[in-house]
């Protein structure tokens, strides 16, 4: 049975900016990088920012500044795309998304 899995579009944002910051000096090492990118993101359905995931991110990082905590940006809008899609959040870095509330994680 297949699963579909999905990921921000944030996420393929740090991924791709991860590329480019190792290879920014080799032109030729960064495009066949990209390629293989673009092959391994496939796999993926990429889920787009909307009105409704910025709402959910203003809430929890409002929640979370109300209770002295923060995370980025991007964590906000990773979270808020999981919950809004009611998706498990699958992560390496659970430090600072169980600070989330209602925000299903699992760590790899």
């Amino acid at each position: 049975m297949d699963e579909t899995v999905y990921i921000s579009v944030i996420t393929v944002e740090e991924y791709l900016r991860g590329i480019y910051y190792l290879y920014w000096e080799n032109k030729p090492t960064l495009g066949r990088k990209l390629m293989e990118a673009k092959r391994d993101l496939s796999a993926f359905e990429i889920l787009p920012v909307t009105y409704e995931i910025a709402v959910k991110a203003s809430e929890i990082e409002v929640d979370l500044i109300n209770r002295g905590e923060a995370v980025s940006l991007a964590d906000l809008i990773i979270a808020a795309t999981a919950m809004h899609h009611n998706l498990v959040l699958i992560t390496r870095n659970v430090k600072h998304f169980k600070r989330i509330r209602k925000l299903v994680i699992r760590s790899y």
